[in-house]
């Protein structure tokens, strides 16, 4: 019986800490979908390198455990990611295409 409520209190916490993570992973991917708009009307075209150490400088101040946590290779893919949800949001609509290319001067 102890070994029955044991291995429910661990289900339990695991469940939990997955909720919790799963719930960061998509704050987080949320936020490098902005940090890359943000860097994309900020320098614009054929600027790929310096946009990406721009995001990751931006992503190690705001979440610090990234830069001892994830590889910079896996970051950088993460940041590839991002670009395509960033452009499908540019495809899909002009007014965000117009602010990215800094072509929205109200």
């Amino acid at each position: 019986m102890e070994a029955k409520i044991i291995f429910i209190a661990v289900l339990a916490v695991v469940l939990i800490v997955g909720i919790v993570l799963a719930a960061n992973v998509s704050a987080f991917r949320n936020w490098l979908v902005y940090a890359v708009t943000e860097a994309e009307a900020k320098f614009g075209g054929k600027t790929g390198k310096l946009k990406l150490r721009y995001v990751y400088d931006l992503a190690v101040e705001a979440f610090p455990v990234i830069a001892k946590a994830l590889p910079f290779s896996f970051f950088s893919w993460a940041v590839d990611s991002a670009l395509l949800i960033m452009r499908g949001m540019i495809e899909d609509n002009q007014k965000i295409a117009d602010i990215v290319n800094n072509e929205d001067k109200e």
